[in-house]
């Protein structure tokens, strides 16, 4: 609640009475304050009266807990720089920081002497935890107070939290369903101006395991607390972060339980100024020998309470009650607990700074883990160089052997007798089986073994992990025009996708036009050699029929020139002239068997030409498809290498990294100022 102005304090003490329609927060109690007594009866209140009442009005200012995440207030000038730099890092480092105990740090930070909140965590029944609170915090010279009796009858049974804060025991505090809060007039509290919190710890439920979401740091010094959200028993779960914390355990088996909860959690991340176990056990015959600096110590519970309550019925049961005393352990814990909670001029508190420090090595650490995580994926991305070399003999091997066969196979193929149908004497009646048994040549001859050979080949790139998704993203072709789609003589086609060969009934019908691009498989091989192929059949084996069937009809019209010449040269002998040329039927027949073989002769010439011509293309470019395969391949294995530094110059999450380790060291410089 905001501090109370004067006019609300004026209208407390009005004599007048509140007026039923008004609404008044529960927790500003003036209105009921000032309503409930007349004017007359002013004279009669008794200075005891006086002073319960003057404790109810200052405390309805002061009913929020003085570390509540809440409203942030003006801190002393000379932790300003601090509070700016750990400021800075809910936005640098967010999601590095445990933002909880970062809000308790900014809080401590804006009081020159900050309350200390200490957690008292049961790891059985919390009974046990009021019990050891009790002892901490009870004054052997006073009698029993009240307080004791409400902090063991609280809670009772339901597990609900208790905070115990420095105050008057008449002090009434608002309804609050994550906790219950008891006053204390304890000199403990007031002098070290401290808290305590008492709750429970589930060690049982908690595994060790690696993520750092889970941590058992975590549950011990951001205590979870529950509260219900509705009627049917939901319950919301609401961090409770402290300073310090005490883990309180009876028995062995509570210490072999807190044992294996801990177990997953470095022991420099749980020092002894910060988690103290105690554990209860049976009392020695002897005092034992325990310091504060111990990080786990053996209380008596039972003992210590003995020892008090016989010290309030007699101040002569002193020896015993030192004897019991020292004898149940409690001088280390309360040692430990006064530790770290005493102001120094110019100086944090032990207990602020050790968790301002804490925060920053926990921040450290979180980005220190982020970036071993990225640098181990950028490791797993990248190809040992000994698969490389194997792959790139593997592909020596595939070259050599595909240009062996590009020679081999298309010399018989040519030599042949397929080939040899298509000879110049036998193009009359075999002119329109050209395109046929050209095509059969080029699938059935032309680099069949070397394309199965370099799918082989590209599935060990595949198998080795050459083929991520960001390069399958960017060797996908894009879709372009059916204009800008033709193909050129010697030009490197781009890599295509095994799906592309094959439709399955499941394959939707897939419209070429379309500006919407198909969904890529994720396995890519260089497709070199089959749209060579395809370039081949579209491109070169149409002009090599027409040229056939050119060829032959120029060669059947001049040859039938020619007779028609010879004809006409014999017919004209037969009849009068008066030139005086008469030529034989022999000589006709010579003229005409001179334009047939000189029709002939130009038909082998230029069929010849024409097919040494599309040999000629067909070898060329057998050649330019393998050398782009092979380029292909040795690319994909050389980029592999510079993949990570790629990838690292790409990581945007880098650049978060480095900026929150620099607001984590201004966070450091500006501590270093006010040690």
């Amino acid at each position: 609640m905001p501090p109370r102005i004067n006019s609300v304090q004026r209208l407390a003490r009005s004599p007048f009475s509140r007026p039923s329609s008004a609404y008044v927060c529960p927790s500003c109690s003036s209105w009921r304050l000032g309503s409930s007594l007349s004017r007359p009866s002013l004279p009669t209140r008794t200075p005891a009266h006086r002073t319960r009442l003057a404790n109810l009005r200052n405390n309805a200012s002061t009913l929020a807990s003085r570390t509540a995440i809440n409203a942030p207030l003006e801190g002393p000038p000379r932790l300003k720089e601090l509070h700016q730099a750990l400021d800075a890092l809910k936005t640098d480092a967010a999601t590095y920081i445990n933002l909880s105990r970062l809000q308790l740090a900014l809080r401590s930070l804006e009081h020159d002497d900050p309350v200390v909140r200490i957690a008292v965590l049961s790891l059985g029944d919390q009974r046990a935890a009021k019990r050891l609170v009790r002892l901490l915090l009870a004054d052997p010279l006073a009698d029993k107070g009240s307080w004791e009796d409400e902090l063991e009858q609280s809670g009772s049974g339901n597990g609900q939290a208790v905070l115990l804060r420095y105050g008057d025991e008449s002090d009434v505090h608002p309804f609050n369903p994550l906790l219950r809060t008891i006053s204390v007039p304890s000199r403990v509290l007031q002098k070290h101006n401290a808290e305590i919190l008492i709750s429970y710890l589930n060690a049982s439920i908690v595994a060790p395991v690696s993520s750092d979401a889970e941590k058992p740091r975590d549950a011990i010094l951001v205590p979870t607390l529950q509260t219900p959200t509705s009627a049917t028993g939901r319950l919301i779960n609401v961090t409770y972060p402290v300073h310090r914390a005490i883990v309180f355990g009876e028995g062995l088996e509570s210490s072999v339980a807190f044992g294996r909860f801990v177990a997953s959690q470095a022991e420099q991340d749980l020092p002894v100024d910060t988690v103290k176990l105690a554990v209860g056990l049976p009392a020695p015959a002897e005092e034992p020998e325990q310091n504060a600096a111990d990080k786990y110590v053996a209380v008596d519970v039972d003992l210590g309470i003995q020892a008090l309550d016989r010290f309030r019925e007699s101040i002569q049961n002193s020896s015993f009650f030192e004897r019991g005393w020292f004898r149940s352990g409690m001088p280390a814990l309360t040692t430990w607990l006064a530790q770290g909670t005493t102001k120094e001029a110019d100086k944090l508190k032990p207990a602020v700074g050790e968790l301002v420090r804490s925060v920053l090595a926990e921040t450290e650490n979180a980005i220190t883990k982020d970036d071993k995580r990225r640098l181990q994926e950028l490791l797993a991305s990248s190809i040992p160089e000994s698969t490389k070399k194997s792959i790139i003999e593997a592909l020596g091997v595939w070259a050599e052997r595909a240009h062996t066969e590009l020679r081999g196979r298309l010399d018989l193929a040519f030599a042949g007798p397929y080939w040899r149908k298509l000879s110049w004497w036998k193009l009359f009646w075999r002119v329109d089986d050209v395109s046929m048994i050209a095509s059969d040549i080029l699938e059935r001859r032309w680099l069949t073994d070397a394309e199965k050979g370099l799918i082989w080949v590209a599935g060990r790139l595949h198998e080795a992990g050459f083929f991520s998704s960001s390069q399958i993203t960017q060797t996908q072709p894009t879709s372009v025009s059916n204009s800008s789609r033709r193909p050129k003589l010697g030009d490197s086609p781009p890599p295509l996708y095994l799906s592309d060969l094959r439709k399955t009934p499941e394959d939707p019908v897939v419209d070429t036009d379309s500006p919407l691009s198909r969904k890529p498989s994720p396995y890519v091989y260089p497709q070199h050699i089959p749209l060579s192929r395809n370039y081949l059949l579209s491109s070169s084996i149409p002009p090599l029929q027409a040229a056939a069937q050119r060829l032959v009809l120029q060669t059947l019209s001049t040859s039938g020139a020619a007779t028609a010449l010879a004809a006409l040269l014999h017919i004209s002998a037969l009849l009068p002239t008066h030139l005086g040329i008469a030529l034989s039927a022999y000589e006709a027949g010579g003229v005409g068997a001179v334009g047939i073989a000189w029709s002939l002769m130009r038909l082998q010439k230029k069929w010849e030409k024409e097919r040494e011509a599309w040999e000629g293309v067909v070898r060329e470019e057998g050649r330019i498809a393998l050398r782009d395969a092979e380029g292909w391949v040795r690319e994909v294995v050389r980029d592999a290498g510079q993949a990570r530094e790629y990838k690292v110059a790409a990581d945007e999450s880098a650049t978060d990294r480095r900026k929150a380790r620099e607001a984590v060291e201004r966070v450091w410089r500006a501590i270093e100022s006010v040690r």
